[in-house]
């Protein structure tokens, strides 16, 4: 841990005074008791993780943090400053800024627009210097992001790198990260863990929430862990082993196993090919899943993965061909591609997977209404039923099947997303893009099940993940994207974290060097 620092305008903080403070903490949410008397406290210069499941509490926490939530009970202290008025405004004003898991982005303005909303009025330069100002903010953090580029035009990685560089404008005492990699490959997260060490070392203490168990430990010099609500304790992250931080979140150990593959026939069908498919950074690619098999796509972020997907679910043009079943793929709009059998889970929950304002209910079965109806009239009694076995059989964590998904936990919005292929007698293949990003442990492990349990029906299904290990433990086997194409395949003997890694940093090793010997075919 650093023994020195700056903080904001040049006053020394010593590194064991906390800079932020949250004593006997309780809020409830109805007959919902969201947190119970949890403390928690964060160091100068400490990288301080906050870990539990979905549901346990720890968004209901960084909320009352950044001033977006008022608690019923206890109080917050920045700095040496208990904060009196509750508002975002306020925290900031003291010292605190926050990088949002769902993102803060107005995603028609600019991404320097973004960071002049963003920036505190005293930092703001003139309207008309502000590209060269993002440039340089940017710059800073080392993103190779246009200040000019629409923020609805950014990758995932890009946001989530674009949310914490937000966060850092004011240069605050104290950093809350929440959830900060989700949507990051391997070498991102290398460039946001640097960035974060480099700002513990000048003294901020920064408060990390994440389900990725491996990069806490890696990174946290301490743990808190919460579960349903009621803190279980803070611990030294030298002291603390993966098994160990799992049986504090969910009270019981956890096997780490994912779901056992199923022994592959010789000679299945071919149930999705595709052949010569080109689109928006990527082609052309050749590739053919059979009936019942899970198949993962790796590569570094930004080369084709989700465009690939996206163009097969039809949300992208694309040329070349696609059948499913032995029929071609309308893939003119989302349209042809799911009456075909073919459902996109993206990776963007809240603007693309689900209606957040809508309830678990809605969400549910809107895309099979007529199916629960007769004549035009939906029966309710048989909607209900259909969606209570759906909530039963994923593990959803909702107080009432009529809640509205926007105040569901991560992982249960991502679940109620996986409700649809469960509910379509007709669904042929799944297209995951990450699917369980910014899902806690237990949750995790519910949706590999369900994936799994899909591929025993029969059904293929690709998955894009930025974690290995997710896909060398779920997948049947794993193509390596670079550059928009496959360039490697990992069949289901030799799959493991280090061979998909390995693959990955191959890739754009030997990206580089057809740059360098061929540098007017990379522009």
């Amino acid at each position: 841990m650093s023994t020195s620092g700056l903080a904001r305008g040049g006053n020394v903080v010593s590194p064991a005074s906390p800079v932020l403070t949250l004593r006997g903490v309780s809020k409830a949410f109805g007959a919902v008791q969201a947190l119970r008397e949890v403390s928690v406290d964060c160091r100068a210069g400490e990288i301080h993780a906050l870990v539990g499941e979905n549901g346990s509490g720890k968004s209901t926490l960084l909320g009352i943090a950044s001033g977006f939530l008022v608690p019923d009970e206890g109080t917050v202290v920045v700095g040496e400053t208990e904060r009196r008025r509750v508002s975002p405004a306020e925290s900031r004003r003291l010292g605190l800024g926050i990088a949002y898991q769902t993102y803060s982005h107005v995603l028609h303005l600019t991404v320097a627009e973004n960071l002049y909303l963003a920036a505190p009025s005293d930092l703001r330069p003139t309207y008309g210097r502000m590209n060269g100002w993002a440039a340089d903010r940017l710059g800073a953090f080392d993103l190779d992001i246009s200040p000019t580029a629409l923020a609805g035009t950014l990758s995932l990685a890009e946001r989530q790198l674009l949310e914490v560089v937000k966060a850092l404008l004011a240069e605050p005492k104290v950093l809350l990260l929440d959830e900060p990699t989700t949507a990051l490959g391997p070498e991102d997260v290398d460039r946001l863990h640097a960035l974060v060490h480099e700002r513990s070392r000048a003294g901020v203490g920064v408060l990390y929430v994440s389900h990725r168990l491996p990069e806490v430990l890696g990174i946290a010099d301490r743990i808190s862990v919460l579960r349903d609500g009621v803190g279980q304790g803070t611990f030294e992250a030298a002291s603390m082993s993966e098994e160990s931080l799992v049986a504090l979140m969910i009270g019981r150990p956890l096997q780490l196993a994912f779901p056992q593959r199923h022994e592959r026939e010789a000679g299945r069908e071919v149930l999705l090919a595709v052949s010569g498919l080109r689109g928006d950074r990527f082609g052309p690619i050749d590739l053919e899943v059979t009936s019942g098999e899970i198949v993962g796509i790796a590569g570094a972020e930004g080369n084709g993965q989700a465009q690939f997907l996206r163009a097969l679910a039809g949300a992208e043009r694309s040329t070349g061909t696609a059948t499913c079943d032995g029929k071609e793929l309308d893939s003119s709009s989302p349209l042809g591609p799911l009456r075909a059998g073919v459902v996109l889970l993206s990776g963007d929950r809240a603007s693309e997977s689900l209606f957040p304002v809508l309830s678990v209910r809605a969400n549910a079965t809107i895309q099979v209404l007529r199916r629960l109806g007769r004549l035009g009239f939906v029966n309710r009694r048989r909607e209900r039923r259909t969606v209570d076995g759906l909530v039963k059989r994923l593990s959803i964590r909702t107080a009432s099947i009529e809640q509205p998904v926007q105040t569901l936990s991560g992982g249960n919005q991502q679940k109620v997303s996986l409700t649809r292929p469960f509910q379509r007698g007709d669904v042929r293949v799944i297209l995951a893009e990450e699917p369980t990003q910014g899902v806690d442990v237990a949750s995790r492990f519910d949706i590999y099940g369900a994936l799994r349990e899909k591929a025993k029906e029969g059904v293929a299904t690709i998955i894009k993940s930025s974690d290995p290990l997710e896909l060398a433990g779920l997948c049947d086997r794993v193509v390596v994207m670079s550059r928009g194409q496959i360039v490697d395949e990992i069949p289901g003997d030799e799959l493991g974290e280090r061979r998909i890694v390995e693959a990955i940093v191959g890739s754009r090793a030997g990206a580089r060097e057809r740059a360098a010997e061929s540098p007017e075919e990379s522009t």
